[in-house]
């Protein structure tokens, strides 16, 4: 009796930890006030922010040795365009993505490392909005009757109108200082622009004239589009392409120097006064 009694006393305290055990495996935790919303991520900071003043210093000189060629000693634009205030427009990040990758008729910048390129970016934002001095001293109105006299708008476009063989003119007064936009009227030839419409040209010098004979006697000259060991691409005045496999070619002549753009040196000097005021008031949306 004694051993059944221990037993039944032992299953009965079995039974109660067991269901003791149930009930706290089943309760809830204790419930706390509610966690706090985790503060909101810092912005990232810009790679301008700790930059000093040798750090722009260095990118001015930076700037001269990989940039000014291009775009100006003093950065207002010649066969590139003006770089004041790019920054303010495009965003720091912008700008170094253009450095980075290319744009246009610009190749990528690979021969300086990143540290360089922002050490650049900050250099140019110092630059601000403010664009040359260089004022042009024709009329504009006037200018724009030279423009249409002459049918320039056959090969260029103004805010979506006119043709497209050309680069656009939009914005072309915020991208050239008046004395680049003169000489490029008299000698177009001479250093032709980057083809921005074809990006995949950056290799190629823009708006290069090729002349190709064919075996068959077929002869042509247009603007090279693009190249490489078996082919070449030209478009013609009227916007039209030809793709030549070079084996089919007796003759393939680049024209460096030479554009399917007139120059305008008979032009009167004040028609051309006022046709560069005309150009370098084309600056496009504020």
């Amino acid at each position: 009796m004694n051993a059944l009694r221990s037993l039944s006393v032992a299953g009965l305290l079995l039974i109660a930890l067991a269901t003791a055990t149930r009930g706290s495996l089943a309760a809830p935790p204790p419930q706390g006030p509610p966690p706090a919303n985790p503060p909101a991520a810092a912005a990232q900071e810009s790679p301008l922010a700790k930059q000093t003043p040798d750090d722009i210093a260095m990118g001015k000189q930076l700037y001269a040795a990989n940039c000014a060629s291009c775009h100006g000693v003093d950065a207002t634009g010649q066969l590139g365009p003006n770089l004041h205030g790019v920054v303010q427009r495009r965003g720091e990040q912008g700008v170094f993505g253009v450095v980075r990758g290319g744009q246009g008729g610009m190749p990528p910048i690979s021969s300086i490392n990143d540290m360089r390129v922002w050490q650049v970016i900050g250099y140019l934002k110092t630059l601000g909005e403010s664009a040359s001095t260089e004022v042009a001293t024709g009329d504009p109105a006037k200018g724009q009757a030279v423009y249409e006299a002459n049918g320039c708008a056959t090969c260029h476009a103004i805010n979506g109108k006119g043709g497209g063989v050309g680069p656009q003119l939009t914005t072309i007064g915020r991208a050239r200082v008046p004395s680049y936009l003169k000489a490029f009227l008299l000698d177009p030839g001479k250093n032709p622009p980057p083809d921005a419409t074809l990006p995949e040209r950056g290799s190629n010098t823009g708006y290069l004239l090729v002349h190709v004979v064919t075996k068959d006697g077929r002869d042509m000259t247009g603007i090279r589009v693009n190249e490489d060991t078996f082919t070449i691409v030209l478009r013609d005045v009227g916007g039209h392409f030809y793709s030549f496999d070079k084996s089919s070619l007796k003759t393939l002549e680049p024209e460096p120097g030479k554009t399917v753009m007139p120059g305008y040196k008979n032009l009167s000097p004040e028609d051309l006064d006022n046709l560069v005021a005309y150009l370098a008031s084309l600056k496009g949306a504020p």
